[in-house]
């Protein structure tokens, strides 16, 4: 078999199960493909080459978040605005999930020229 064949026969995409305790299940979360992941990261990026976290965090559950027990996507793009109005923690620990397994790290992100907004200075969260 020719290293060709080797790659495009090999399981590449990459998965894991994570508990959310307060949603109350388990979510297996797979890694993206390199065409979902350029057009996220196209989507997601402002003017300004920022990424909007409004956009790439409930994109990323969508495209990445599957039934562990039917190997089905949990949601489609109509639940985008339903996936914003839920707690952020979450939706967080969805999409750093998936943004690890997908390579794309804060190092990886920023040799794009992507930078991820920085959370230490909004006090948006304050009450």
């Amino acid at each position: 078999m020719s290293i060709r064949e080797q790659i495009i026969n090999a399981d590449d995409i990459d998965h894991e199960i994570i508990d959310i305790p307060v949603w109350g299940v388990k979510i297996e979360v797979r890694s993206m493909t390199g065409r979902a992941r350029t057009r996220l990261i196209k989507t997601a990026t402002d003017n300004d080459g920022q990424l909007d976290m409004e956009t790439l965090y409930p994109d990323m559950v969508i495209l990445c978040a599957f039934d562990p027990e039917t190997g089905e996507q949990i949601f489609t793009q109509d639940d985008r605005d339903l996936l914003l109005s839920k707690s952020a923690g979450p939706l967080e620990q969805v999409a750093l999930a998936a943004m690890r397994i997908s390579g794309m790290t804060p190092d990886a992100l920023d040799a794009a020229g992507k930078d991820l907004p920085s959370t230490e200075d909004d006090d948006s969260s304050l009450s």
